[in-house]
């Protein structure tokens, strides 16, 4: 996600706060594919997202007997 928001400032950057004197190039136009272009890789970023959940619990705790701690992980994928 970091390259799309750096992208997307790059981009308005271009659009907004340079002044445009390069002949044959248009910077506002550039910096708007740009904009959007990171708006596009932020949405795939956060899209494809994965978070990864732990349970941890633990097992035996009679007194006299031997405690047991089990760890399950699992990944889950956003978006489908």
């Amino acid at each position: 996600m970091g390259v799309g928001i750096l992208v997307f400032v790059v981009g308005a950057l271009l659009t907004f706060a340079v002044e445009d004197n390069v002949p044959d190039i248009n910077l506002g136009v550039a910096g708007l594919i740009l904009m959007v272009a990171g708006a596009v890789l932020i949405w795939h970023a956060r899209l494809t997202e994965q978070s990864e959940k732990t349970l941890t619990r633990r097992e035996g705790a009679e007194p006299g007997s031997t405690m047991h701690v089990v760890q399950e992980s699992w990944r889950d994928r956003r978006g489908g």
